[in-house]
């Protein structure tokens, strides 16, 4: 697995936990969105604007490897793994002392909102984000 370069610490919530005295499996999307989030922000874009588009998901994915509890400290790890030509490509790890609990991934869009279509992703965005990760 390739380096991540970004993260951000959490602390699960009450409000995370399920039935099952466990952080329910649709909260670990929301830990995606706030590194997702924080992410962008480094450079400026946010959800709502990435060089005047906003943005979508067309796919998400969650793999579960070990429970998470009230209190417990994790480390959300997040990259853009690949961009083409229209998506974005976001990979993301969550870790709770150094031990893998979650690895998932959501494939992001651009999206004009005005016209109601996919766009193509933003040359500013594509140099921005190749310059973060390294990559070509």
């Amino acid at each position: 697995m390739a380096e991540f370069k970004f993260s951000i610490p959490l602390t699960v919530r009450i409000d995370d936990i399920n039935y099952g005295n466990h952080v329910g499996y649709q909260i670990y999307f929301l830990y995606f969105q706030q590194a997702r989030i924080a992410y962008l922000a480094q450079f400026g874009f946010s959800e709502f604007n990435i060089n005047g588009y906003g943005m979508i998901i067309s796919e998400a994915n969650c793999r579960y490897k070990q429970e998470l509890f009230f209190g417990n400290d994790i480390i959300v790890k997040c990259k853009v793994s690949e961009l083409k030509s229209k998506m974005f490509i976001m990979e993301y790890l969550i870790t709770k002392a150094d031990k893998v609990c979650a690895i998932g991934f959501t494939n992001n869009m651009c999206f004009d909102y005005k016209n109601k279509k996919v766009v193509i992703l933003p040359q500013e965005f594509i140099n921005t984000i190749k310059n973060f990760e390294g990559t070509e």
